[in-house]
Parts: structure tokens; C-alpha cells; sequence
């Protein structure tokens, strides 16, 4: 089957973006993954790092040109990051560890995989509406599960930012796991941060993948989003895949000039390749970040 994939992050009203978004793919298997650093906790846009750089990693090593088990694999990448994470903070002696949400999907003869930490989100969109999406690890999702708080509570109550799970931190992350899903022509899978999702109901998100192929889709709906937040709104990010042919290309000019500023891979012959945000402008970050891949080289070599 051929796939349309794009991803974008954007700062959005944060004096900094701690979201990271990523993908790796092979031949025969395609890894994405969405980070979003706690802002309470700190430098979050650390552990949204080590997440991609872990994930990314493990997959790029272990496709070859596809995973032995794909529900292992999430497991281990997930609790491999979380591990790292920590380490990174005992390391350097931080006051509070780093921690961060994720979803990661993985697809693979035909099927999507995907496992979430925290409030991020995956949609699965059918051809003719929403087919599935991951339950938020939040204290407003539990009022609204135990029937105290509805769904259009989710973005105004005053817990809407308490998550109970993380990725990093003393606790082990509950990560919770699809079971493998048949993918079929037309699907859409949308993995985005709070800031992006927070912004739209699903049908509004469907109407506009609809129309569009997935790279100006995602475009408008950024814009959209960025727009309803105001000046200080959060991070926005997004990774979006089409199965089977994309919308036709349209004109940017009839789109009141949309910023079209992402990247867009087209998925028809993949050739073990991998696309990640690009890395950290901070110094400070950056410099953090070489470290810890330092010392996972290190980790993997003396376990050779």
C-alpha cells in the first residue's frame, strides 16, 4: 500500500517548544512517534528528545526490514526511554526529573500498532468518520469516564492539565496498546499534542483531511488552531499518514497563504530512511541531548 506522510511542529504563543515529532521507516515498516515535554516538570523538551532519539533509534536497529513483534517493540521503546530519562536526571543531579506524553505507532503488513503515554493523542480517521481514538491519561478523562464532566468540559476544567502518566519520573509509565488494526484505503492516522487537538472536534480535523491532500490539511488546520489559541497558546504538533493515494496538489495561492514551511514524504518506495525534527536550537539542550546519545552508544556497546 502506498502512504502520504507529513509532520510539522510549531512553538505556537510558548516562549519555547517542547513538543518533538518524528519518523523512521524501511521497506516494509513505518515507525512514528509524538512527544510533548511537561512543562511543570523540568526541561520537558529533554525528555520529548530522548523519546524520539531512543524510539527512532530502536526501531532504525531492530527493522530489518521489519519488526519481529511490534507490541515488544513499543513496550521496550517507551520503558527504554523512560529509563534513559532518568538516568540523564540522576546523572546531573536534577532537583525534578523531565517526563513527557508520547504516542508511537508502528505499521506493518497492512496493520497500525500504537501505544500512548499521557494525554497525547492518535486518531483514526475512515473514509467516512472517526474510527478509533486513545483514551487521555488525565484526571478530566476520569470524570468524564466516571459520568461527573462531559466531553466539552475537556478543554475548560480546571483539571484539564492534571495527567496522572508519564513518560520519566519514579512511577513506570502505564502505556496503554492498541491491539493491531487492518488499515485500508483512504484511512487516515493524526497523532497530535494537546495543543493541536485541544483546538477541534474530530469532524472538524476529518472535513479538511477530506478535502486536502495531508500536507496542506495539516497546514490549514495548524493555522486554524494557532489562531483559536490566541497569543498564548501552547505547542502544536502533528503527524499525519494517508493510505493509498493523496487528494490532488492545489494551489497555496487559493489558501490566503498558508505557510506550507513542514516537509512531506512520500511513502512509495520506501529505502530505510528516517526523518526526524531537526535538533534543538538552545546550546544548553543541545549539548544535553549529545550526552545522553554519548551514553546510550556507550550502554550499547558494552552490552555487545
Amino acid at each position: 500500500m502506498k502512504y502520504s506522510l507529513y509532520q510539522e511542529s510549531r512553538q505556537g504563543g510558548r516562549k519555547s517548544n517542547q513538543d518533538r515529532v518524528g519518523h523512521a521507516y524501511t521497506s516494509e515498516a513505518i515507525c512514528m512517534a509524538l512527544a510533548d515535554g511537561m512543562g511543570g516538570h523540568a526541561h520537558g523538551e529533554v525528555a520529548a528528545q530522548v523519546l524520539m532519539d531512543v524510539v527512532l533509534g530502536m526501531f532504525e536497529k531492530l527493522a530489518r526490514p521489519r519488526l519481529a513483534d511490534v507490541t515488544e517493540f513499543l513496550l521496550d521503546g517507551v520503558y527504554a526511554a523512560h529509563d534513559t530519562i532518568n538516568t540523564y536526571a540522576s546523572s546531573h543531579r536534577m532537583a525534578d526529573t523531565p517526563r513527557t506524553t508520547c504516542v508511537v505507532c508502528v505499521i506493518q503488513d497492512g496493520q497500525a500498532w500504537w501505544a500512548h503515554v499521557g494525554d497525547s493523542r492518535l486518531y483514526h480517521f475512515g473514509p467516512n468518520g472517526l474510527r478509533a481514538r486513545t483514551r487521555d491519561h488525565s484526571a478530566i478523562q476520569h470524570l468524564i469516564d466516571d459520568g461527573l464532566a462531559s466531553e466539552d468540559e475537556i478543554t475548560s476544567h480546571p483539571d484539564r492539565n492534571k495527567l496522572y502518566n508519564s513518560v520519566g519520573g519514579f512511577m513506570l509509565p502505564n502505556i496503554e496498546l492498541s491491539p493491531g488494526v487492518l488499515l485500508g484505503d483512504g484511512d487516515v492516522l493524526l497523532m497530535a499534542s494537546d495543543g493541536f487537538w485541544s483546538q477541534f472536534k474530530p469532524d472538524e480535523m476529518l472535513t479538511t483531511l477530506r478535502v486536502y491532500p495531508v500536507r496542506v490539511a495539516v497546514n490549514q488546520l495548524l493555522e486554524h488552531a494557532e489562531f483559536r489559541a490566541g497569543d498564548y497558546g501552547d505547542n502544536l504538533s502533528v503527524v499525519a499518514l494517508r493510505c493509498g493515494e493523496d487528494r490532488p496538489e492545489v494551489d497555496p495561492a487559493a489558501l490566503n497563504d498558508f505557510k506550507l514551511d513542514g516537509f512531506t514524504t512520500e511513502l512509495k518506495a520506501l529505502e530505510g530512511k528516517a526523518a526526524q525534527q531537526p535538533a534543538m536550537s538552545d546550546r544548553d539542550i543541545d549539548k544535553a541531548i549529545e550526552e545522553i546519545q554519548a551514553a546510550l552508544l556507550k550502554h550499547q556497546l558494552e552490552t555487545k
